[in-house]
C-alpha cells in the first residue's frame, strides 16, 4: 500500500511540475516595436497578444457617416500604452504564423486587458468582461461600427459597403447573396 502512495505522489508532482512549466519558461523582456493592436516585436521573436483580436492595419471603421482608419489608431493606442517602457512577454504556444501567443505587461498595466478596456481590441476567448465594459461605455471601436477583425480578415463584407449604394449595385449583391445561398 506504501509503494502505491509513493507512486501516486510522485505521479502528483510530476503532474503539477507540467503543469507549471509556463510559470518556469523565462519570459522575454525588453523594448518592443509594435506593428499592429495586437502584434509586437520584442527581441526579434514576433508576439501576438493572447485572447485578443484588433481591427487590422488597413483595415477601415464608421463613427456616424465618417469612415476611419480604425487599424492605424488600434496601433496608436497599443503604443502609447507601452509608452517609451520596458515590455515583458509570457507564453508557451505559437500561432498559426509561428507568432509567440503571450500575454504582455509594461510598468504594470497588462497590455491584453488594457487593449479590450480602451475599446480598440475585442475579445477573443478571454478579456470577456472589459468587452463588455468598453462596449457599454462606448470607448474605442463600440463608438460606432466595425467588421469583427476575423470577419474583415476573412474578406466579407466591410461596414464601409453599408453605405447606400446605386439601385443596380444594391440588386446586383442581391442576385450575389441569393446565388451563393442556392450554390452552397
Amino acid at each position: 500500500m506504501r509503494d502505491w502512495l509513493v507512486a501516486i505522489g510522485i505521479i502528483v508532482l510530476l503532474a503539477r511540475l507540467v503543469v507549471g512549466m509556463d510559470d518556469l519558461s523565462p519570459g522575454l523582456e525588453g523594448f518592443a516595436r509594435v506593428a499592429d493592436g495586437d502584434s509586437l516585436t520584442l527581441n526579434g521573436e514576433r508576439i501576438r497578444l493572447h485572447g485578443i483580436d484588433a481591427p487590422e492595419l488597413n483595415q477601415f471603421c464608421r463613427r456616424g457617416e465618417q469612415s476611419y482608419d480604425c487599424g492605424r489608431e488600434a496601433r496608436e493606442q497599443l503604443r502609447k500604452l507601452i509608452g517609451s517602457g520596458r515590455v515583458a512577454c509570457k507564453g508557451s504556444e505559437k500561432d498559426q504564423y509561428g507568432r509567440l501567443l503571450a500575454v504582455c505587461e509594461t510598468e504594470g498595466t497588462e497590455l491584453n486587458k488594457a487593449m479590450v478596456e480602451s475599446g480598440w481590441a475585442i475579445a477573443y476567448g478571454d478579456y470577456l468582461v472589459e468587452e463588455v465594459k468598453a462596449r457599454s461605455a462606448r470607448r474605442g471601436l463600440w463608438e460606432g461600427s466595425f467588421d469583427r477583425p476575423q470577419d474583415w480578415r476573412a474578406g466579407n463584407r466591410s461596414v464601409l459597403e453599408e453605405t447606400p449604394q446605386t439601385w443596380f449595385y444594391r440588386i446586383g449583391a442581391f442576385i450575389g447573396e441569393v446565388l451563393s445561398v442556392v450554390f452552397r
